[in-house]
């Protein structure tokens, strides 16, 4: 990721105008060893219940990993817990993000395209094969330049967000058609957070510097919340209580509460707060920054800093002389959690890696080699025999 590219995908945005304890049941309370635990802030019970952990017989990190590479055209398939690849399979011009099906056995990679084409495609990557392929390809006909993708409804419906067109679209994953395109009001919807229920959406606008909020039962548009200029990263606590919203010219990140509809903390300090995740139970906020080469790691809630890993400092992260536009580094770019161990996994697009980062040490866990220019993540609980 370089300052150019962004600069490039501000432009494109523009001119097309013109998303441990076991949880309980529903409505229960939340138990850690026996004991009562603590709700987290900012989440009902309902929120933090973490359907993907139903795996007793999976070890932790037991799953594959599934990284968009932009410049390789291509994804990379990795074992979460060794990040060694698994398969490399082509896919169309810029992919940029990648999703995955609530069963795991599916990877969706959006094909956003380059400067020369304008992306209008999505790869479906059966995970399950005994060698992982793109095995369909779905075309959005006159919705370019998708980008952000999330599965809801236990994986018979996609959501993609598509820039030029200004929608959200809600995708029939088993026959490929465009369901319904929600209108977002706005210029460069970019990336989509979904609540855990899949009930609720949001997307960040570059161009106007706002975030479109969808009622996806309705389906329908609800209104738009105040960000910051040029918002780009965007992620939502398990209940879709806040918001975390990241500038990349203000360099700020702003938390909305969305009951209220309003801003209720920003955060400052950083180079480039280019994307966001929120782990799995909502305890903790990273905020990737690829201007100085850093991950910033806070606690949901109080908006407490943990810590700051600088990857110029961390083992088997391959160093990266200069950059363009004033970057140097690695370049930590996209960000998808494990459903059972307190692990993020982050790609780095200036070093072409993956890494594994402890969400209680705040340590590099593991280090593997992608394709060229890595960008989204995602995260499959498959297991392959």
């Amino acid at each position: 990721m370089t300052m150019s590219r962004t600069a490039f995908l501000l432009t494109l945005a523009l001119a097309g105008a013109c998303a441990s304890g076991n949880p309980p049941p529903e409505g229960g309370t939340p138990t850690r060893n026996g004991r009562p635990a603590q709700v987290r802030p900012g989440d009902s019970l309902r929120a933090n219940r973490v359907t993907e952990n139903a795996r007793p017989d999976a070890p932790a990190r037991a799953g594959l990993l599934i990284v968009a590479n932009q410049q390789g055209a291509n994804a990379t398939i990795l074992d979460a817990s060794t990040l060694k690849t698994v398969a490399t399979v082509a896919t169309g011009v810029g992919p940029h993000e990648a999703a995955v099906s609530p069963d795991g056995r599916w990877a969706v990679v959006t094909n956003y395209g380059n400067r020369e084409v304008n992306g209008n495609t999505l790869s479906v990557i059966d995970l399950a094969a005994a060698a992982p392929t793109v095995v369909r390809t779905i075309d959005l006909g006159e919705y370019h330049r998708p980008h952000g993708a999330a599965f809801i409804q236990e994986g018979r419906k996609l959501l993609v967000t598509s820039e030029t067109s200004q929608r959200l679209l809600i995708v029939d994953f088993s026959s490929g058609k465009v369901d319904t395109a929600l209108a977002t009001n706005a210029r460069g919807s970019h990336m989509v957070a979904v609540r855990r229920d899949g009930k609720r959406a949001w997307t960040a606008n570059i161009g106007d510097g706002n975030v479109t909020e969808f009622d996806l039962d309705a389906r329908r548009t609800v209104r738009q919340l105040p960000a910051a200029a040029s918002d780009e990263g965007i992620a939502t606590t398990p209940g879709g209580i806040l918001l975390w919203v990241g500038s990349n010219t203000e360099k700020t990140v702003t938390i909305i509460d969305t009951q209220k509809g309003e801003k209720i903390g920003t955060l400052t300090g950083f180079g480039m707060p280019y994307r966001i995740g929120i782990s799995r139970t909502g305890r903790v906020a990273l905020v990737n920054d690829p201007t100085n080469n850093k991950i910033w790691v806070y606690e949901v809630g109080t908006n407490k800093e943990l810590a700051q890993i600088d990857l110029g400092k961390e083992k088997g992260v391959t160093p990266v002389a200069g950059g363009a536009g004033g970057e140097a580094g690695a370049g930590p770019e996209g960000v998808t959690f494990d459903p059972i161990a307190d692990i993020a996994y982050v790609t780095l697009h200036g070093s072409n890696q993956v890494i594994a980062v402890d969400l209680q040490t705040f340590k590099t866990v593991g280090v593997g080699s992608v394709g060229s220019g890595p960008d989204g993540i995602a995260f499959s609980p498959l297991v392959r025999k």
